[in-house]
């Protein structure tokens, strides 16, 4: 079956060409979101724009689904819920920030990528989108009680200056790909730009990484141009901070090994310029 938009979508989408900033926002669970940053950044987008879900789409037929399994609820021997993975696509529009915005999240898709990006770079085509945006997540050997480090990929030669600019490292990488660089190599056949956007993780980080998520998101903001409340989210980094430091007081080894990563990433770039 294949993918398609309802013409009630492109309707919708294509009333957004009037805004001066159309952009492109996607982010994807599973392999790209270490520390669920990429879920975090762009449901908090969503929510908080309050953005109109538009489509969903059905994974049933681009997902290997005992690759990533479906989840499943069971209370005393009564199975009561699957869910299965799937994807929103979400739409806002602002006259007076004079902005409009297409938001994916989801899984990242098993299969049929082919088709999968022929529907987001259609979606591209009826917003006339100037540029697409995808966010990740990635391990590192990175302290949370630094900024968090955002490293970007680029799809066009001339986005490298525009991005160590407004002060994003360049990445260098070598090694299995995600959805991100399918997408990218596509949008640069059909002249869209694409950005994407890495926010570095540690590992030892067990919670749903809020501190990234808020750089994160503040760096897209910027970006684009656009006006978002962070609030709830900088909350939420606060909170995660103080989970972060009680643990470190009472674990001893944590504390070691978050006091060893500070050291090496100061030597490496050159001391702390600035704590979280």
């Amino acid at each position: 079956m294949p993918l398609e938009i309802p013409r009630e979508v492109e309707k919708k989408v294509k009333s957004g060409r009037s805004a001066e900033k159309r952009y492109m926002l996607l982010g994807f669970s599973g392999w790209p979101d270490a520390g669920r940053v990429a879920s975090l950044t762009v449901e908090y987008f969503a929510r908080t724009l309050d953005a109109e879900k538009i489509m969903e789409i059905d994974y049933s037929e681009i997902h290997d689904l005992t690759a990533s399994r479906p989840f499943v609820e069971i209370r005393n021997a009564l199975i009561e819920r699957l869910q299965m993975p799937g994807a929103a696509i979400y739409y806002w529009m602002s006259e007076e920030q004079n902005a409009s915005l297409v938001i994916f999240s989801g899984v990242e898709p098993g299969l049929r990528w082919k088709e999968f990006s022929n529907l987001i770079l259609d979606l591209c085509s009826i917003l006339s989108a100037k540029r697409m945006y995808l966010v990740g997540g990635v391990l590192d050997q990175v302290p949370h009680t630094r900024r968090t480090r955002i490293s970007a990929v680029v799809n066009m030669e001339h986005l490298r200056t525009e991005m160590k600019l407004v002060g994003l490292d360049l990445t260098e990488y070598s090694g299995p790909a995600s959805i991100h660089s399918y997408l990218m190599l596509r949008a640069r056949e059909v002249g869209v730009e694409a950005v994407g956007l890495w926010a570095h993780t540690p590992a030892y980080i067990q919670h749903p990484n809020a501190i990234a998520a808020y750089h994160l998101a503040m760096k897209l903001a910027e970006l684009m141009g656009i006006t978002v409340d962070l609030s709830e989210l900088k909350m939420m980094a606060e909170s995660l901070k103080q989970v972060m430091s009680r643990a470190m007081e009472e674990n001893a080894d944590l504390r070691r090994i978050v006091e060893e990563i500070e050291k090496m990433y100061d030597e490496q770039h050159g001391g702390p310029l600035y704590i979280t």
